[in-house]
């Protein structure tokens, strides 16, 4: 994600709407995902030209007072050439093969980055899924319309509905209680406050979503509109030259409902043996501090939005994960998981019904991945949206990685270049479903894909973001990778 960042004060005169996320004179990209701040100054004004005239006339002058120095350095820049011809970024070389990036990791994190390069790659013209199963030409894209959110209620709204529980409850600005509460006033005002929580990180997500989304598209026409040379995503020599990790920690996987993330965490946790956190929703107060102190993984049932909980420093190198998995399969799956499994809390209704008559009545038969990968809850929306796909996409293809349900054993390869995550146990499955499908008519599977068409699009995305991956890390690098892990060497 990307956060435009205005370092001039300039006068903006509005006539349209559209006027209030344009981005005006010099801006800076800031890459919100990595440590490393500045990126690239891709927007300049007439000023600059007058001032590289004169810092040229002034460079002049410190070029002659050098000259003297560059001689006397000769024998030191001869026995540093060696070192120098090693260091591929060094120098002059340095700002051309960094495309302007500040260093080599802002560079590698924007290239992973499918959001900047989804419709300017190979992989928009090609379908992964399986096409005698799904006509993609069936569904139509939906267009973002809207300029701001018009989420109910606003930030602002919430944090006014906040401030007077908390004067109710007399709790000070500082969190800390003037006076003391019983039980039950306590156990009330945690689970308002938490109500209220949730509805302010809601809110934060529509008008993240809107304002990242229209400054963004508008960028690159702010550029062309006054002249200038647009911003370009950098194309890099693939296979990537990978000696470390390519993702920040901690990591924040997005565990969509039955696609295998239960066995994803016992992989995590065996492998980093401390620092993971599994979250099923999204966490209290206290629960927070877990999270918090999660510096390697947090994984869970939660959906997007989580980063919010994270201290500043976290949300710098924090990296959205998750894993898809065919839509009709998924669908198939969580009903007869529902059916058999007991203690699950939306059992009698899957007990209780058919399949086509659950498909009607369960909010779970319906988008489900969108709806994680949105971060809005079935409270708020039975059925997604138009709007709540787009941000679902979005947010998909800013994540850093996407593993596939079908293809397990390839995610678990993959991940060890982009985590460092090594030598897993491929038979360790977790939470597989004992009940086996049955009655499942084409009737019924055309009405699941009728229901799902959002999770449909979401799922070619994945497996457009999936072929990516592998080219990122070389697919020798990964036929190796896989090989050892099914133990073919």
């Amino acid at each position: 994600m990307q956060i435009y960042k205005k370092i001039e004060d300039t006068q903006i005169i509005s006539k349209k709407s559209i006027d209030l996320i344009s981005p005006k004179n010099k801006l800076v990209i800031v890459e919100k995902d990595v440590i490393k701040e500045v990126i690239k100054e891709v927007c300049n004004n007439n000023n600059n030209n007058n001032n590289n005239n004169n810092n040229n006339n002034n460079n002049n002058n410190n070029n002659n007072n050098n000259n003297n120095n560059n001689n006397n350095n000769n024998n030191n820049n001869n026995n540093n050439n060696s070192i120098n011809n090693n260091n591929s970024y060094n120098n002059k070389k340095e700002k051309e093969d960094l495309n302007g990036f500040k260093d080599i990791q802002s560079m590698i994190n924007y290239y992973l980055t499918y959001q900047y390069y989804y419709n300017i790659e190979e992989f928009k013209n090609i379908q992964y899924s399986n096409k005698s199963k799904y006509d993609l030409s069936r569904y139509q894209y939906p267009e973002v319309t809207k300029i701001q959110s018009d989420f109910k209620p606003s930030i602002e709204e919430t944090e006014i509905s906040i401030d007077k529980l908390n004067e109710k409850y007399q709790i000070g600005i500082n969190g800390k209680q003037v006076a003391t509460l019983d039980y039950n006033q306590q156990k009330e005002y945690n689970e308002q406050f938490y109500k209220l929580s949730l509805k302010k990180v809601r809110s934060r997500i529509w008008s993240d979503f809107y304002s990242n989304y229209w400054k963004e598209k508008h960028f690159i026409n702010f550029s062309i509109d006054n002249g200038l040379n647009p911003f370009k995503p950098p194309k890099l020599s693939l296979p990537l030259n990978i000696t470390s990790p390519l993702l920040t920690t901690p990591y924040i996987f997005v565990h969509l409902p039955k696609v295998g993330g239960s066995s994803m965490i016992s992989h995590f946790q065996r492998y980093f043996n401390g620092g993971v956190v599994q979250q099923w929703i999204y966490p209290n107060s206290k629960e927070a501090i877990n999270v918090q102190n999660a510096h390697n993984l947090v994984l869970g049932h939660f959906g997007y939005g989580i980063h919010y909980v994270l201290n500043e420093e976290a949300q710098k190198t924090c990296n959205y994960m998750t894993m898809l998995r065919d839509p009709v399969d998924r669908v198939i799956s969580h009903y007869f998981y529902h059916k058999s499994t007991t203690f699950d809390e939306e059992h009698a209704i899957a007990r209780d019904n058919t399949f086509d008559q659950w498909l009607d009545l369960s909010p779970r038969g319906t988008n489900e991945m969108t709806r994680h990968l949105s971060g809005i809850f079935t409270s708020e929306e039975f059925s997604p949206k138009n709007e709540t796909f787009n941000m679902a996409m979005y947010n998909l293809r800013n994540m850093k990685f996407v593993g596939i349900t079908e293809r397990f054993d390839e995610t678990l390869a993959l991940l060890k270049f982009y985590t460092g995550f090594d030598n897993p146990l491929i038979s360790d499955k977790r939470n597989i479903g004992n009940s086996k499908p049955y009655g499942i008519t084409p009737e019924i599977i055309e009405k699941i894909k009728e229901r799902n068409w959002m999770d449909i699009l979401l799922y070619e995305e994945a497996l457009k973001m999936f072929e990516r991956q592998i080219n990122i890390v070389g697919r020798d690098n990964f036929q190796n990778q896989l090989n050892k892990i099914l133990k073919k060497l």
